[in-house]
């Protein structure tokens, strides 16, 4: 998942790395280029301001069992938390996956989920059939392209492609009214602390020139919902959920994936350092019900991140005092490149996610405690 985050070791590739960009100023134009520098650059053009939409689509949903919501990403980290969100709101959930037989998915159906196969995101099959009937469409699985995969291009065409195809079923579908895209902090962060250092991260910065084929992905990703969004203000509303590092509570049964990996990690006793940002898996996936809900959220951005950076060592210090014995300071404190460290604070403003919240988002010194202790009670430290 995109974040911003300072890393002079940067072990951990999920992690996308503060970089220098140019100043944004003028929106982009014209057909899409083939090269990945420019096809971010044109697809942020068209389509980042707000769409004049229809009644039926400003309209919110209400939770109420006759109103179905797909999620794609269900088995994913995130993904499983936003359709545990929805059902406990009263909706009734159906969760895409690739493969409705695999034990991995099992917890999904046992916590109320209506499995529906969708293969391949890239391809037709399934997409139909999932998305018949459905009020909602939470595409949580945009989060997934992994950052290991280099070639820039590729993980652009995948990304769009892959936004094109969800968004396009769902105006098919003709139910639907809103949809929540979740992204990343990948397409948020750009060059605006090489003018000013002191700048905080916000809904209205956009990732001006990417670096990394992730932060290209995401950033071309994003800017693609926003032109479909235009392209489809008839059928339905969007808003985009942008989470940083995503900690909390194993959901029972659920495998370490993603972000959580990072703790599992160093409550092991490997040395890590990172700064970054911090959010909590229930913070994100209520995000997402409001996003389907709210009229306030229509067309909105929305960064769920602690105000603070963290540092690896500051969350290492809070494992160890939530009860990870896995967790020797002394091999922190020896590390030259951890004691080099020196988070933002404050480094994001996050008032607008608290504002649709009526309340703060969860302190990360709780996300992180959560952690440790489903991690251990499922026997993973």
């Amino acid at each position: 998942m995109g974040i911003c985050a300072s890393s002079p070791m940067n072990p951990v590739p999920i992690l996308d790395m503060e970089v220098k960009k140019e100043d944004p100023s003028k929106p982009g134009a014209g057909s899409l280029p083939t090269t990945p520098e420019s096809h971010v650059a044109a697809r942020r053009g068209s389509g980042w301001g707000a769409p004049s939409l229809s009644s039926s689509a400003m309209e919110g949903l209400k939770p109420t069992k006759e109103t179905t919501v797909l999620v794609t990403g269900g088995s994913s980290w995130v993904g499983a938390y936003v359709a545990k969100a929805l059902i406990e709101a009263g909706y009734s959930v159906r969760a895409a996956v690739s493969n409705k037989s695999s034990a991995r998915v099992d917890y999904l159906r046992d916590m109320g989920c209506v499995l529906v196969a969708v293969p391949d995101l890239l391809a037709d099959e399934g997409w139909a059939e999932a998305m018949a009937g459905c009020a909602g469409f939470a595409h949580v699985n945009s989060l997934a392209p992994s950052p290991l995969h280099t070639d820039a291009a590729e993980m652009i065409r995948e990304a769009v492609e892959g936004t094109e195809l969800a968004l396009r079923f769902a105006a098919e579908a003709s139910t639907v009214r809103r949809v929540v895209v979740a992204s990343g902090l990948a397409s948020i962060c750009g060059s605006q602390r090489e003018a000013n250092p002191e700048h905080q991260w916000s809904e209205a910065d956009h990732n001006d020139a990417p670096s990394s084929a992730y932060s290209k992905s995401k950033t071309a990703a994003e800017a693609t919902v926003w032109e479909l969004a235009d392209k489809y203000k008839d059928k339905f509303s969007v808003c985009t959920v942008h989470p940083a590092v995503v900690l909390g509570t194993l959901l029972p049964a659920q495998p370490v994936s993603s972000t959580m990996s990072v703790v599992q990690g160093f409550a092991k006793g490997q040395v890590m350092s990172m700064m970054f940002g911090v959010c909590d898996a229930a913070d994100v996936a209520e995000a997402h019900v409001l996003g389907l809900e709210r009229k306030e959220a229509v067309n909105q951005r929305y960064l769920v991140c602690s105000r603070d950076q963290i540092s690896t060592l500051e969350l290492a210090q809070w494992a160890l005092t939530a009860g990870a014995s896995g967790v020797d300071l002394a091999k922190w404190g020896a590390n030259e490149e951890v004691q080099k460290m020196a988070p933002k604070k404050p480094a994001t403003d996050n008032r607008k996610v608290e504002a649709l919240f009526g309340r703060a988002l969860i302190a990360p010194e709780t996300s992180l405690e959560r952690a440790v202790q489903s991690l251990t009670q499922q026997g993973l430290i």
